[in-house]
C-alpha cells in the first residue's frame, strides 16, 4: 500500500512539473502571481536592515524554517506556514541537512531603513537543488514567483547564475517577508545570501573567473597528458586522461551547476539524470588510473585484486542507475567515494613508503589533497561540516593541486620509463648476443648429433632398410644405429633420451660411443643393453633413456630382441597377416648399474618385416588433420589399426605412406616429441 501511494505521488509530481513547465513557457518567465489570501507571518522578527548589507551578507542569522514530507513540494503549504510553533531558528548557522527526503520552507524579513529605493538579489550558492521557489509578502499581498531548480529549464532562473537567485525591490522604509521553498533528491544545503545588484554582479563575475581558472588548468593538463600518452603509449596516461575528463571536468561541471548553464540549458531531465551517471563513471575510472599509476599488479597483487573488485562494484552501481531511486544511488555514491578515499590513501602510502615505488610519492601527496578536499565537500553534503568558502570550493581547490602534483609525478614517470627503456635496450642487446651464441651452440650440437646418426646404412643385400627421423626442435634426443656384422647378420639399436636440446644430444653422442664399445656382444642384444647401461649410468644426473636392441641372423632365420623400457618391436608376418608386438621386460637405462635385460628369440621368414620406433610416433596418431589433439592416449591402438590396413604394401610404399601421414599431422603444429622409425624387410 505504501509503494502504491509513493507511485501515485510520483505520478502526480511529474504531472504537476509538466503543468508548471507549460505554465512558465506560455507566460513571461518572471510573471508574478498575486493572491489576496491571508499570507503567513514569518515568526522571526529579527529583521535584516538594508543599511547593514555590505557586499555579500549571509541570511543565516535571520532565518526560520520548517520541514514537511516531500509530497507537498510543489504547492506552497499556506496552512503549515501559519503554524508558528513548527518553526526552527537557524541561529546564524547555514542550513545544511545532508541527504534528506524532506522539503524545507525558509522565511526571513528585510527592511529598507534608508530613504532611497534599492534593488537587491537574494541567492543560494548551492546548485544541486531540484525545486526552488521564492515568495514575497508585502502590504498584505502574497506574491508567487516561477519555480527554478534542476528540474526546470535554466531559462526559468531570474539571473544568469549557476546557483539560484531572486530579484528584490525595496522602497524606502519598506519591509518584506521572503519565503523560499526547497526540495531535492541530492544533498540538502541552503546557503542563502543577499547582496545589492552591483555587488552581486561583481560576485558572479569573480565566481565565473575562478571557475574558468580551474577548468582552464584542468583542461590544459588533460590535453598535455593525452599528448604524452600519444608519445609514449603508456596506458597509465590514458586512464588518467579519462579520470580527468570525468572526475575533474564533467563531474565538476555537474557538481557546480555549470552543466545546465552552458551545455543543456533547456534539458533539465538530462542534466538531473546525468549527475549520478557522471558520478559513478568518475568512481569507476578512479580505479584503473590508480592501479596503473601505482603499478599495483606488480607492486602489490592483493591490492590490485581489491581495486579490481572496487572497479566492478562501481560498474554495478552504474548499471543499477535506471532501476534504483536517485537519492539512494546518490547517497551510496557519497559513502562509496569515502571508502575509495580511505582505500586510495592507504594503498598509495604503502606503495610509496613500503614498496618504495617513486611515482607513488607524487600520487600519495596528490591524492592526499584530493581526499582532504573531497572529505570536506562530502562532509558538507552529508551535513557534518558547516557551509563556508572552504567546504564550498574544497574539492575544486584540491583537484587543481592534485593536477599540478600529478603533472610532476607523470614527468618523473617519463624519466623512469626512459631510463627503464634504456636498461631494457641494453639488456635486449645482451640477450641478443647471448641468443646468437646459443644459436651457434645449437648448430654445433646439431652437427654433433648428426654425426651420431648413420648417414648411409650399410646392410646385407637380403635385407631392405628404410629409416625416418624428425626432431621436435633443432636438436633432438632420439638415436639409432644399424651395423652390418656380416652378409647374413645385422645389429640395430634405437633409443630415446629423455628431454630435448643440447643435453639430450650430448647423451646421444655418448650413447653412440657406448654402443660401438658393446658390439663385441652384438649377437646378444641383452648384453649390448647391459654394457651400454654400465657405461652411461651416473653420467648425467636424472638423465635416462629407453632403448631396444635387435639382432637378425638371416642364415639361420631367427632374430633376438631386448628392450629397456622402449615401445615394442612390431613383427609383421606377411604369410599369416599378423602383427606381433614384442616387448621383453627391461627397465630404463641409467636407473642402476645392476640391471638385467631379458632377451627373446623368434623365427623369421621371407617377406617378414620388423618395425622399430620411438614413442613420438604414437603422438602423431592422436592428432587430427589440423594437428590438434583428438584421441588422447589412443595413439598405440590407432597406429596398430593403421599398420593392419597397410600390411599388403612393400617396404618402400609403407615408408612413403608413413612419411606422408606424419607430414600431414605436423604441418601446422610441430611434434611434441622426436619421431624416429626404422623398417626392416626380409627379401626373398
Amino acid at each position: 500500500m505504501r509503494k502504491l501511494k509513493h507511485t501515485s505521488y510520483r505520478i502526480k509530481q511529474c504531472f504537476l512539473i509538466f503543468l508548471l513547465h507549460l505554465t512558465t513557457s506560455q507566460f513571461p518567465l518572471y510573471a508574478k502571481d498575486k493572491t489576496t489570501l491571508s499570507p503567513p507571518d514569518c515568526p522571526n522578527k529579527d529583521q535584516l536592515l538594508l543599511s547593514r548589507i555590505d557586499s555579500l551578507e549571509s541570511l543565516a542569522p535571520y532565518l526560520s524554517y520548517l520541514s514537511f514530507p516531500s509530497q507537498e513540494t510543489l504547492l506552497f503549504p499556506l496552512d503549515l506556514a501559519k503554524d508558528k510553533n513548527q518553526y526552527t531558528h537557524s541561529f546564524g548557522k547555514i542550513p545544511n541537512f545532508g541527504n534528506t527526503d524532506k522539503t524545507y520552507l525558509f522565511c526571513y524579513q528585510i527592511k529598507n531603513d534608508t530613504q532611497v529605493a534599492h534593488d537587491l538579489v537574494v541567492f543560494i550558492k548551492y546548485p544541486l537543488l531540484d525545486h526552488v521557489q521564492f515568495f514575497e509578502t508585502t502590504n498584505g499581498t502574497f506574491v508567487t514567483f516561477p519555480a527554478q531548480g534542476r528540474l526546470y529549464s535554466f531559462f526559468a532562473r531570474e539571473k544568469r547564475y549557476r546557483g539560484f537567485s531572486h530579484e528584490l525591490e525595496l522602497s524606502p522604509q519598506e519591509t518584506k517577508q521572503i519565503w523560499v521553498l526547497v526540495s531535492t533528491e541530492s544533498s540538502m544545503s541552503v546557503p542563502l545570501f543577499v547582496a545589492k545588484e552591483k555587488d552581486f554582479s561583481h560576485f558572479v563575475s569573480d565566481d565565473f573567473l575562478i571557475q574558468g581558472f580551474y577548468f582552464g588548468i584542468v583542461s590544459v593538463m588533460t590535453f598535455y597528458n593525452f599528448f604524452v600518452f600519444l608519445l609514449i603509449r603508456d596506458k597509465a596516461y590514458l586512464y588518467y586522461v579519462i579520470y580527468l575528463l570525468f572526475g575533474s571536468i564533467a563531474f565538476q561541471l555537474s557538481l557546480n551547476g555549470i552543466l545546465p548553464m552552458y551545455f543543456f540549458p533547456n534539458q533539465p531531465a538530462l542534466v538531473w539524470n546525468l549527475h549520478n551517471i557522471i558520478y559513478y563513471l568518475f568512481l569507476f575510472f578512479s580505479f584503473p588510473m590508480s592501479m596503473t599509476f601505482m603499478n599495483l599488479k606488480e607492486n602489490s597483487p592483493k591490492l590490485f585484486l581489491i581495486f579490481q573488485m572496487g572497479m566492478y562494484i562501481s560498474l554495478l552501481g552504474l548499471f543499477l542507475i535506471p532501476f534504483l531511486p536517485y537519492r539512494l544511488l546518490n547517497a551510496s555514491g557519497d559513502i562509496y567515494s569515502l571508502c575509495l578515499a580511505i582505500l586510495g590513501i592507504s594503498a598509495s602510502s604503502y606503495i610509496a613508503f613500503s614498496v618504495k615505488f617513486r611515482p607513488a610519492y607524487f600520487f600519495f601527496f596528490a591524492f592526499l589533497f584530493v581526499i582532504i578536499g573531497g572529505l570536506g565537500t562530502l562532509m558538507k553534503y552529508m551535513g557534518v561540516l558547516p557551509v563556508n568558502p572552504f567546504t564550498e570550493n574544497a574539492f575544486q581547490i584540491a583537484m587543481a593541486i592534485e593536477v599540478i602534483l600529478m603533472a610532476f609525478g607523470l614527468g618523473d614517470r617519463i624519466s623512469i620509463v626512459r631510463k627503464e627503456n634504456e636498461r631494457t635496450q641494453i639488456k635486449a642487446e645482451i640477450d641478443k648476443q647471448k641468443l646468437l651464441a646459443f644459436q651457434k651452440e645449437l648448430l654445433l650440437a646439431k652437427k654433433l648429433q648428426e654425426s651420431t646418426l648413420p648417414s648411409k646404412v650399410n646392410h646385407p643385400e637380403i635385407v631392405e632398410v628404410n629409416a625416418g627421423y624428425l626432431p621436435a626442435s633443432l636438436v633432438g634426443g632420439d638415436f639409432y644405429d644399424i651395423v652390418k656384422l656380416s652378409e647374413t647378420e645385422i645389429i640395430c639399436l634405437i633409443a630415446d633420451v629423455t628431454g630435448h636440446g643440447v643435453p639430450a644430444a650430448i647423451e646421444a653422442a655418448m650413447l653412440k660411443i657406448a654402443f660401438t664399445q658393446s658390439l663385441r656382444f652384438a649377437t646378444s642384444p641383452s648384453l649390448v643393453l647391459n654394457r651400454i647401461n654400465r657405461s652411461l649410468v651416473g653420467t648425467y644426473q636424472n638423465q635416462l633413456l629407453t632403448a631396444a636392441a635387435l639382432y637378425i641372423n638371416l642364415e639361420h632365420k631367427y632374430f633376438r630382441i631386448a628392450n629397456a623400457g622402449h615401445p615394442p618391436l612390431y613383427h609383421v608376418k606377411q604369410n599369416s597377416n599378423v602383427i606381433l608386438p614384442i616387448r621383453p621386460k627391461g627397465k630404463l637405462i641409467g636407473l642402476s648399474k645392476d640391471l638385467e635385460f631379458h632377451e627373446e628369440e623368434y623365427e623369421l621368414a621371407t617377406h617378414d618385416q620388423f618395425f622399430l620406433f620411438t614413442d613420438g610416433l604414437w603422438d602423431v596418431w592422436e592428432r587430427d588433420e589440423r594437428g590438434e589433439k583428438e584421441s588422447e592416449g589412443k595413439g598405440e591402438e590407432l597406429f596398430l589399426e593403421w599398420m593392419h590396413s597397410h600390411m599388403e604394401l612393400s617396404a618402400d610404399q609403407l615408408h612413403a605412406k608413413l612419411e606422408a601421414f606424419i607430414k600431414t599431422r605436423t604441418t601446422y603444429i610441430p611434434p611434441e616429441d622426436d619421431i624416429t622409425f626404422i623398417l626392416f624387410s626380409v627379401r626373398p
